[in-house]
């Protein structure tokens, strides 16, 4: 169980409670939301990663207990779902927590979407590249290892991870790339082709093929690990199934966890209690054979 860890005990189970309170109401106030959000937040670090045309773009860093940046340590960061529609950086807290707990800086961030800023899937994938590119810049201030980077995404946020390691360019900024050295893939969205779905999310068809992962299907990728629940109505398992078929066939170190007759947001804290620390534990797993964090036992 994940109590095994390091971290786990009396601030685990506090913000167990404290979610459990959160959740009590099925429709949240506005006020409601807004506590939420600060009580996942707290222990976070809010830096300004970006700012686009008047629109502030946070990262909320979560740091090892008693982080000297005279260390530094490897870094996870979380781009979230909602298919380019919804903010959500808390969706990844529990998860940014854990990781921090583990000895890793966890960062969350905030990226453009469509209702709030008129953005598409482009400008939400410059803001992954601008997000990583603002971590190695900054890599030494933060306590941070910027050759042990894993990036994670949720839906549209493993479509925006998985492009930071496929697409053939990428932005580069005073000798710093923005690719990870892992992806981490939940419920995730990698094919926006004819083919695929919500590619009309993009500004053209070209666009959505030219930045569909499915496109980009190579030799010596990052290594990647894909969570995906058969049941999933809107990223169909079968896509990722195939998707990850086709990375083993080009010798890529891929694997697929499935998640029988779980759907699209599994993963979460608040939906399966089960699934979330199963998840935790695959994606614990992955990263200590990685050789960031020293193994633990699960349970």
């Amino acid at each position: 169980m994940l109590s095994k860890a390091p971290h786990c005990g009396e601030k685990w189970r506090k913000y167990s409670i404290d979610m459990d309170t959160l959740s009590q109401n099925s429709a949240p106030t506005e006020p409601l939301l807004e506590q939420r959000e600060r009580e996942l937040l707290k222990d976070a670090q809010t830096h300004v990663y970006q700012v686009e045309n008047g629109c502030q773009l946070n990262a909320y860093c979560f740091n090892p207990p008693n982080h000297s940046v005279d260390e530094p340590k490897p870094a996870i960061i979380f781009f979230h779902g909602g298919l380019w529609d919804v903010s959500m950086p808390t969706q990844f807290a529990p998860h940014c927590m854990h990781f921090a707990s583990r000895g890793m800086v966890a960062i969350t961030v905030e990226y453009r979407i469509g209702p709030k800023h008129n953005a598409s899937p482009v400008d939400a994938f410059e803001d992954a590249q601008m997000a990583m590119l603002w971590m190695r810049h900054n890599h030494a201030s933060l306590g941070i290892d910027p050759e042990r980077i894993v990036a994670v995404g949720a839906a549209s946020g493993a479509h925006m991870a998985l492009s930071l390691a496929m697409q053939p360019e990428v932005l580069e900024v005073e000798g710093y790339n923005p690719r990870p050295q892992a992806v981490i893939a939940l419920s995730a969205l990698v094919n926006t082709t004819r083919k695929g779905i919500e590619s009309g999310r993009f500004p053209d068809l070209k666009t959505a093929t030219k930045l569909s992962p499915s496109s980009h299907i190579r030799r010596r990728l990052v290594p990647s690990l894909f969570l995906h629940g058969k049941s999933d109505t809107i990223v169909p398992f079968e896509q990722v199934q195939k998707f990850t078929k086709v990375m083993k066939r080009k010798k890529n170190a891929c694997e697929l966890i499935d998640f029988e007759a779980a759907n699209h947001s599994f993963f979460n804290f608040n939906v399966s209690a089960k699934h979330f620390e199963i998840v935790l534990n695959s994606m614990d797993a992955f990263v200590s054979d990685l050789g960031y964090i020293e193994p633990m036992e699960y349970l």
